[in-house]
């Protein structure tokens, strides 16, 4: 199928659109951060067209692009009601703790992760239980693995540098007496993410959110498709 006059391209910018904003109230993500967790192109985006059984139309991706483009926009112009704003401010829509940073717009464990891990602990798929979709939890013979794909380990960077800057947000500096300003206007987030960004090194990231997952870092997965992946064994 495809998209071939306008009458299609209104039915499906209509579908898309609806499709956005119920990814977006379920997963409590803001249009300005629709980029990072469906990034055109990249392997969610794809997913997401495959989810919702869109994924066989030709033109369906630049839909779903202008879509994603418009509600960043939207934000970022100030075009949303006072309404949204304030839902879209509130905390559900904030990330709460550096744990959940692991979860935040990641998609839910699928088959590539289990063949990956069949083939670095040689053994079958049938041996190979899921535990937990949503945390990427397996178990093999008694022992929790968790694996991410590459493209989740940037997201996850990601999520992390978002919450450090909201965290910095809430600390003022007291400059003199009776002077005091907020870190945030003193720090923007754009030069905040630089330098973070030297410091998140992959061999960093990699202990950090094995430490969260009170985990110790296996090894990287041969790869599968286009993905490397990662592995942590339960302590």
């Amino acid at each position: 199928m495809s998209i071939n006059n306008r009458e299609d391209a209104n039915r499906y910018y209509q579908i898309v659109n609806e499709l956005v904003d119920e990814y977006m109230a379920k997963g409590k993500i803001r249009p300005s951060n629709l980029k990072r967790y469906l990034q055109p192109g990249g392997e969610r985006f794809k997913k997401f067209l495959t989810r919702n059984k869109l994924n066989e139309i030709t033109g369906i991706e630049r839909v779903l692009s202008d879509v994603i483009e418009d509600r960043a926009s939207m934000e970022s112009d100030g075009v949303l009601t006072f309404e949204s704003f304030k839902f879209f401010e509130s905390d559900e829509f904030k990330i709460a703790s550096m744990k959940q940073c692991l979860y935040k717009g990641i998609e839910k464990a699928d088959l590539n992760m289990e063949k990956v891990l069949a083939d670095v602990f040689d053994t079958n798929l049938g041996s190979i239980d899921l535990v937990d979709t949503d945390k990427h939890c397996f178990r093999i013979e008694e022992e929790e693995i968790f694996i991410y794909s590459k493209e989740d380990i940037e997201l996850i960077e990601s999520n992390i540098i978002d919450h450090l800057y909201d965290e910095l947000c809430k600390k003022d500096v007291v400059l003199a007496e009776g002077i005091s300003l907020n870190l945030s206007d003193l720090v923007g987030k754009e030069v905040f993410g630089k330098k973070i960004d030297e410091v998140f090194t992959e061999d960093f990231l990699v202990k950090l959110i094995g430490k969260l997952l009170d985990s110790e870092y296996y090894k990287e997965g041969e790869n599968i498709g286009k993905g490397n992946y990662f592995i942590w064994k339960m302590v």
